[in-house]
């Protein structure tokens, strides 16, 4: 009965801990969210394309990007040189810091 009482003790404290880290990603993401859409509003990228049901409609909806497959590095570099994918592309290149840059290719890739 102790033994059951022991190990019961320890798949708990494992769980515990699971949660509190198995949870930290989500909980990052949800905070990279609010500054993407904040830099993305900011650049004026909404100017052309969709997310979430607002903004333009000469670039393509952004609102489920993630499901396309593309890498974090696709996206850095389709912000920055949107050209080097889509020869031709109207896209301006966008000049973000590597942080911002960071936070908009995430959260793009989050949305599926």
């Amino acid at each position: 009965m102790k033994r059951y009482k022991i190990t019961a003790l320890i798949f708990s404290i494992f769980l515990f801990v699971f949660f509190i880290y198995g949870n930290a990603p989500a909980l990052a993401q949800t905070s990279n969210s609010a500054k993407a859409i904040k830099i993305i509003k900011a650049k004026g990228c909404l100017s052309c394309h969709a997310l979430n049901g607002s903004g333009g409609s000469v670039g393509p909806n952004l609102s489920n990007e993630g499901s396309k497959g593309h890498s974090i590095h696709w996206l850095k570099v389709q912000i920055t040189n949107p050209g080097k994918h889509f020869q031709g592309s109207i896209m301006p290149q966008f000049q973000l810091n590597s942080a911002q840059l960071e936070e908009v290719a995430l959260y793009l890739e989050s949305l599926k």
